[in-house]
């Protein structure tokens, strides 16, 4: 037999045997078995003021004010926002008072999620509006929850984000131009030290009470490489403990303050049963 003649028949044999192939097939489709989500295990609390305009603003600070550039019907909306860094819910970190600390672009993200405790004064700041968050206050929450946990954030809650919608209420300047609003204590401020806590927030404008002309509390605090979270809100929404915060903070390189959306992971318990079927098809709100 000729070469050719071999070379044909091959090739005659291989359309042959590509003919008989099989196609491949998809897998069977089998029911499977549903499973029941388990519960989730927290709820999420949004402890940020939103960024608006005409908000209250530290006096001598900028505005929040956001323009429009494009909209739309030129393919998309787009803005323009100018603020100053201490506009809102906002982060101070330690070189907004002591030259030469960290940056908020310098600290790091492991310090921005934290187990968080809240201290509930609001009661005594409806009383007094200059109100010192002291550290007895801190001492009468140790004695009824435990010592403050280190690398933890301490969060007060004075009531104080009640009035964040009525700026002249909120900033509560008297005809004197002194701020009336309540703060932590320098006291306090050294024992958040003492027990080695990485950060603390309030619901007003400024750790410091309104009156302070010293801001003893931001260089204690700060000069210490801690930060500071200001004009917080829903703290009462809060547990005393079992928290854990997450500063979602603009990583501004030589940023002294910086605007944050700041959330608390609440565990929620469990409560059923376990009577239930297992293989019950149920709708999950997620985890």
């Amino acid at each position: 037999m000729r070469m050719s003649q071999i070379t044909c028949a091959l090739a005659l044999l291989l359309v042959a045997c590509e003919g008989n192939t099989p196609e491949p097939r998809a897998p069977e489709r089998k029911a499977r078995a549903s499973r029941r989500c388990p519960p989730p295990r927290h709820r999420l609390v949004d402890l940020s003021q939103p960024l608006q305009e005409n908000m209250p603003v530290w006096p001598g600070g900028v505005p929040f004010k956001m323009s429009r550039l494009s909209d739309y019907d030129q393919g998309y909306r787009l803005h323009k926002l100018e603020m100053g860094e201490n506009v809102g819910t906002h982060v101070d970190a330690p070189s907004h008072f002591i030259q030469g600390k960290r940056s908020v672009g310098q600290i790091p993200v492991e310090e921005l999620v934290l187990p968080a405790v809240m201290i509930d004064v609001h009661e005594r700041a409806e009383k007094n509006p200059d109100y010192p968050v002291s550290a007895g206050d801190l001492g009468d929450w140790e004695a009824a929850h435990g010592e403050l946990p280190p690398g933890s954030i301490v969060l007060v809650n004075t009531g104080w984000h009640s009035r964040f919608r009525d700026p002249p209420s909120y900033l509560n300047v008297d005809a004197s131009g002194v701020l009336h609003f309540p703060g932590f204590a320098a006291g306090a401020a050294q024992l958040l030290l003492e027990r080695d806590v990485a950060a603390a927030g309030i619901d007003t404008p400024s750790l410091d009470v309104g009156a302070s002309k010293t801001f003893d509390v931001h260089k204690i605090l700060l000069g210490q490489n801690r930060y500071g979270i200001e004009n917080l809100t829903n703290l009462e929404k809060l547990p005393p403990t079992g928290m854990t915060v997450i500063v979602g903070l603009l990583p501004i390189a030589e940023g002294t303050e910086a605007q944050a959306r700041v959330m608390a992971m609440v565990p929620e318990k469990d409560d059923s049963t376990g009577d239930e079927d297992p293989d019950a098809t149920t709708e999950s709100s997620g985890h």
